[in-house]
């Protein structure tokens, strides 16, 4: 008899689903899927994430703790592809150069990038449908700002 406790492991987990809201939320559901691939969420990544969303308008009278609560949530249960997958589609056209580069600054906040967030971010300039020449342009722009940061 298995109780209230599971000490065997044979509970299948119940299927999750999430939707991100609005652009908003999907913006931060794609920023936090970046930076949380590599199961390491860097305070450097976690403060360039708050300042990215105090600076865009776009966040404006938006409850982003909220967001950011459902988010966070979501990633742990389904990953960072499957989160940048059910979040694409909410990214307005003119706005996902902006938030790929956003999200390579992101990733580059604490100085380390991890395999797998190199990987993710190849995968996520495709499912922005931004083209390769574009993409490596924002990259090299990014990596010229931060020349020079100091790493902690």
């Amino acid at each position: 008899m298995e109780g209230i406790f599971n000490t065997t492991g044979n509970l299948a987990p119940a299927t999750y689903h999430y939707t991100p809201q609005n652009e908003q939320e999907a913006w931060i559901a794609i920023m936090h899927a970046c930076i949380a691939v590599d199961e390491n969420v860097a305070d450097e990544e976690l403060e360039a994430l708050a300042q990215t969303l105090a600076s865009k308008s776009l966040f404006e009278g938006h409850d982003v703790l909220a967001y950011s609560k459902k988010v966070f949530y979501a990633h742990a249960q389904i990953g960072s592809k499957q989160m940048i997958d059910i979040s694409v589609d909410r990214i307005s056209p003119e706005n996902k150069a902006t938030l790929f580069a956003q999200t390579i600054q992101l990733v580059l906040a604490d100085c380390v990038v991890a395999d797998q967030e190199k990987e993710l971010i190849e995968y996520l300039y495709s499912a922005l449908d931004l083209e390769a020449g574009q993409a490596s342009k924002i990259v090299d722009v990014i990596r010229i700002l931060n020349k020079g940061n100091i790493c902690l």
